[in-house]
């Protein structure tokens, strides 16, 4: 389509020219016709002042169709040419580099593609360095804590056989923070492979199972005095899934829920089934998410608490695990919050492996 436009406003020059040096021509024959009636009883003066006029008028139609071709060219040259050094300074890592663009033609819509494609690639740019500083903190902070702790036990500085018991529980729970993230970040990778894609279905009954999992969450809730409450039809149809991937999912979302939630508060879980898709509507009270940000708690070691408080704890991978899961089931994820007064979190999937049209969001 390009080419075509581009051939189009070159064929349309061409036709452009044309018409010019025809005009020139016929001006100038005109002005020849005046003269020989003027001096056609001259003899050889007339004769010469005829040739010198047709040699004029020649020159000078030549002349004026290759300034107005050359103009034209450069005119339509000018964004393509712009364009190769924008996307040679791209390929060399300068992301800031821009296109002007001007009008709606396939030019400029190139031009703009371009432009689009340059802030992309800047985006990336910065994510990845914002992942690798992101992992090296998140690993280098229990590290820090195991070295510090296992010090104090190696030198032998605690004071009691309790103390020296706790400072090895300190040990083994960052330990534990190690694996998950490493943990975490293999479940990434394997996403990104295509890996994750390969889920095992099963008939699922949701109701026993979604209650089964509630109840474990509970358990952990009512340490901060929090309500978990569980609601969904009395018949829920068979859903094929992978159960084990769908509660990581869904485990994610809810340990998220407890954790931003005060004590006290409520955090509530509906199952509705509408049509072919099934959906999952985690609710709580908690500190809630503000606008700005919600685009973006998907992303990987995103956190909206910028503190990385270890009180508040997480890695900032379990909801884009929860995205990549869920989508792999052929499903969506969306988020609803109010600063202040809680978050909605709606996963969705298709009941059955074959549906590959996405459901209604709620």
């Amino acid at each position: 389509m390009i080419r075509s436009r581009i051939a189009f406003k070159i064929g349309a020059s061409i036709v452009g020219l044309m018409l010019v040096v025809l005009l020139s021509l016929y001006l100038s024959l005109e002005q020849l016709i005046a003269h020989v009636a003027q001096f056609r009883d001259l003899g050889q003066a007339a004769l010469s002042r005829v040739e010198q006029m047709l040699v004029l008028a020649a020159f000078g139609a030549i002349m004026l169709t290759a300034g107005l071709a050359v103009f034209l060219s450069y005119r339509l040259a000018q964004p393509l040419l712009t364009m190769r050094r924008a996307t040679r300074e791209i390929s060399r890592g300068q992301y800031h580099v821009r296109v002007p663009v001007a009008g709606n033609d396939e030019v400029s819509q190139l031009g703009q593609a371009i432009n689009d494609l340059a802030q992309h690639l800047d985006h990336l740019d910065k994510t990845r360095k914002q992942f690798l500083a992101d992992v090296a903190h998140e690993l280098r902070t229990p590290l820090t804590y195991i070295k510090g702790y296992s010090e104090v036990v190696y030198e032998r500085l605690t004071k009691s056989p309790d103390e020296e018991r706790r400072y090895v529980g300190l040990i083994y729970e960052e330990s534990q923070r190690v694996e998950r993230l490493i943990q975490d970040l293999f479940t990434l990778a394997q996403a990104d492979e295509g890996d994750l894609l390969l889920i095992r279905r099963e008939p699922l009954q949701i109701d026993a199972w979604m209650q089964s999992l509630v109840d474990r969450v509970s358990a952990r809730a009512s340490a901060k005095e929090i309500t978990v409450s569980l609601s969904m039809p009395q018949t829920v149809a068979l859903v094929e899934a992978d159960p084990l991937r769908l509660e990581q999912a869904l485990i994610n979302v809810l340990d998220n829920a407890v954790r931003y939630t005060m004590p006290g508060g409520k955090v509530s879980v509906e199952v509705v089934q509408k049509g072919d898709f099934l959906y999952f509507q985690v609710s709580d009270s908690g500190m809630g998410i503000p606008r700005k940000e919600l685009p973006y708690i998907w992303n990987r070691l995103y956190r909206v608490e910028k503190s990385r408080s270890r009180v508040r704890g997480g890695s900032g991978l379990g909801l884009a695990i929860v995205k990549q899961v869920i989508e792999a089931h052929g499903g969506f994820v969306s988020a609803q919050s109010e600063e202040g007064a809680g978050t909605v979190i709606t996963l969705g999937i298709p009941l059955r492996s074959h549906e590959t049209t996405r459901g209604e969001r709620t």
